[in-house]
C-alpha cells in the first residue's frame, strides 16, 4: 500500500483525486486533518450576536394573529406586484 498526501483549499463538498485511474476500485483509508481556526470561532460568535440583535428588535414588532394565513397574504401581494 502506498500513501497519497496532498493539501488543498476546500471550496466545495467534493475533492478531486489526481491519478484517479490508479485508485479506482482500490481500498483506501482517507484521513483529513484540519487546523483549528480561531477566525471561524470569531465568525460564529459574530453571527450569533447578530442573531440576538435581530431577535431583540423583533420583540418590538406587533404580533400577528394566528388565524391569518400569511402564505395567502404573501401570494396575493405577489400577484398584485408581479
Amino acid at each position: 500500500m502506498y500513501a497519497i498526501e496532498f493539501e488543498t483549499d476546500i471550496t466545495s463538498r467534493y475533492l478531486e483525486l489526481k491519478d484517479y485511474e490508479k485508485l479506482a476500485n482500490k481500498h483506501a483509508k482517507v484521513i483529513i486533518l484540519v487546523e483549528d481556526d480561531v477566525a471561524l470561532g470569531e465568525q460564529v460568535s459574530s453571527s450569533f450576536e447578530e442573531f440576538e440583535r435581530i431577535k431583540a428588535n423583533r420583540k418590538h414588532l406587533p404580533t400577528v394573529d394566528k388565524s391569518i394565513d400569511i402564505d395567502a397574504v404573501a401570494n396575493e401581494a405577489n400577484r398584485d406586484i408581479f
